[in-house]
């Protein structure tokens, strides 16, 4: 690691530490799992160092994979079968080892793998996406709801499928 990293990741380490401790201890209830899922959050910054300092909103991207990491841990306790979609595909407890689009199920097109992945993988907001695509972002909402819907009936027959 850089020196400039290494500041980066102690600044908001010594910053924010404490402050997300308390924000997931009323969700998980106990403060041995918060601090736990606290340290996942930053091993997850010190794999993604990089982009994060790139990123428009460090802070907002770590409380977002914080908050990501806690709905995570209180589903486990509760065992609920079905999450949200953003929630099974936002999965941010492991590192990313491998690209957004192969946490993918099979059979989406490639529109619908990249529409996805610039909202949900690159947190994009949809006048950027509908920039990108050459769309318009009433169009752009459209072609995001499809795609999140085809995905969900994909991942739903997958899970369907994984018991036979």
């Amino acid at each position: 690691m850089t020196q400039k990293q290494i500041l980066f990741f102690e600044e908001l380490y010594t910053k924010y530490y404490s402050m997300m401790v308390q924000t997931v201890l009323p969700i998980v209830g106990s403060r041995d799992i918060a601090e736990d899922i606290v340290a996942d959050t930053f091993f997850i910054l010190l794999a993604r160092i990089n982009s994060v300092m790139e990123h428009e909103q460090p802070v907002k991207w770590l409380f977002r994979v914080l908050k990501n990491n806690a709905i995570s841990e209180y589903r486990m306790q509760c065992r609920h079968a079905a999450a949200p979609l953003e929630e099974n595909i936002l999965r941010t407890a492991e590192p990313e080892l491998i690209p957004f689009s192969g946490m993918l199920p099979k059979g989406l097109s490639a529109s619908e793998q990249r529409i996805l992945t610039l909202r949900l993988a690159e947190d994009m907001d949809y006048s950027t996406i509908s920039e990108i695509l050459g769309i318009s972002e009433t169009a752009c909402r459209s072609q995001y709801s499809r795609a999140r819907r085809h995905c969900a009936e994909l991942m739903e027959r997958s899970d369907d499928n994984a018991g036979f």
